[in-house]
C-alpha cells in the first residue's frame, strides 16, 4: 500500500534533516568572482575543443555576468556579442574589452536583425528560464550562419535539481513534491524570506530535440547529464513522482550541438512543421517564473 503523505512544512523540514549529511549536490559551484572566472576558462576550453571557437563571431544567449564572453574575446580572439534580459553589475568593468559587446536584449521577441549572423551560438543553462523557449530556438536558427554551429544546454524540469535551491534544500525533487507556499514557509525565518523554487519551463529533452529538427536544425551531437534515481525515495513518494517517466526523473541537463540541416528540404515545409510543433509544446514551455542567479 502506498504511504500517504501530507506535503507540508513538517515533512519538508524532516526530509531536509534526513538528507543534510548526504545532500543532492555535495559541492555547489563557488560564486565568488575569481572562481567564476576560472569556471569560464574551463568552459571556454571545453567548448573550443568541441566547436572550434578561436577567431569566430560568437553570440552568447544569456551571458549573465559576462565571464565566458570576456574570456572568449580576450583569450580566443573571438568577436563576441553577449545578450541577456537584464544588465549585470559586472558589465561596466567589461565595457572596454576589445571584441566584446554586452547588451540587454531578448532574442525571443523576434527583433534580432541588428545582431547579424554568427559562426557560433552558445547558451549554457539558460534556456530553462526562458519564458518562450521555442521562440528562442527559432532565433538560434535565424541567427546562425549557414555553416555555423550552436551549443545549447538546458536544465530539465523533471530532474531532481530543477528547483535550483540545493544549497539549502538537500533532498531531490522538492519542486515536484511541495507547493511554492511550503518553500516560502521554509525560507521565512532566513535572510531569504521570499525565496521559492526557481521554476523552469517544462520542456523535456524530447521536446527540444523534436522542435529543433522541425525548424531545420541538425543535431550533430547530444548527451544528457543524469543523476541516478534514489529508488527508496521514489517509492516513498510514488504518489507524486510516479506521474513522470523514470528516465525523465533521472535527466538533469540536455546538451545539444546544432547546425543547419542541409537535407531538411523546402523551407515552407519546415515552417509548417515548426508551427505544429510550437502549438504542441507551447503549454510545456510557458510555465515559468522570472529568475535571476
Amino acid at each position: 500500500m502506498t504511504e500517504e503523505h501530507t506535503y507540508d512544512l513538517d515533512l519538508f523540514r524532516s526530509l531536509n534533516a534526513e538528507y543534510r549529511e548526504r545532500p543532492l549536490v555535495p559541492r555547489p559551484r563557488n560564486m565568488n568572482p575569481s572562481s567564476l572566472e576560472e569556471q569560464a576558462r574551463r568552459r571556454a576550453s571545453s567548448l573550443d575543443r568541441r566547436l572550434s571557437l578561436r577567431g569566430r563571431r560568437v553570440l552568447e544567449i544569456g551571458c549573465g555576468r559576462g565571464h565566458l564572453a570576456a574570456v572568449l574575446a580576450t583569450e580566443y580572439g573571438c568577436e563576441v556579442v553577449g545578450v541577456d534580459i537584464v544588465e549585470y553589475e559586472t558589465w561596466p568593468e567589461l565595457a572596454e574589452v576589445d571584441g566584446l559587446r554586452l547588451t540587454c536584449h531578448d532574442v525571443t521577441a523576434g527583433d534580432n536583425d541588428d545582431l547579424g549572423r554568427f559562426d557560433r551560438i552558445l547558451s549554457l543553462a539558460v534556456f530553462e528560464h526562458v519564458e518562450r523557449p521555442l521562440h528562442g530556438l527559432d532565433a538560434i536558427g535565424e541567427l546562425l550562419d549557414p555553416a555555423g554551429s550552436a551549443y545549447l544546454s538546458a536544465n530539465l524540469y523533471r530532474g531532481p535539481k530543477a528547483s535550483h535551491r540545493y544549497r539549502e534544500v538537500f533532498f531531490p525533487f522538492p519542486h515536484l513534491l511541495f507547493a511554492d507556499s511550503v518553500f516560502a514557509d521554509f525560507y521565512a525565518p532566513t535572510r531569504y524570506p521570499h525565496v521559492g523554487p526557481a521554476w523552469v519551463n517544462k520542456l523535456t529533452g524530447a521536446h527540444y530535440r523534436e522542435y529543433v529538427r522541425s525548424i531545420g536544425l541538425a543535431i550533430d551531437d547530444q548527451w544528457t547529464d543524469r543523476t541516478e534515481l534514489d529508488r527508496q525515495f521514489y517509492e516513498r513518494f510514488v504518489d507524486k513522482l510516479g506521474k513522470y517517466p523514470i528516465e525523465d526523473l533521472e535527466a538533469d541537463f540536455v546538451h545539444l550541438v546544432l547546425s543547419h540541416d542541409k537535407r531538411s528540404g523546402d523551407r515552407s515545409i519546415r515552417s509548417t512543421a515548426a508551427t505544429l510543433a510550437k502549438r504542441a509544446f507551447s503549454r510545456a514551455g510557458r510555465t515559468i517564473a522570472k529568475w535571476k542567479p
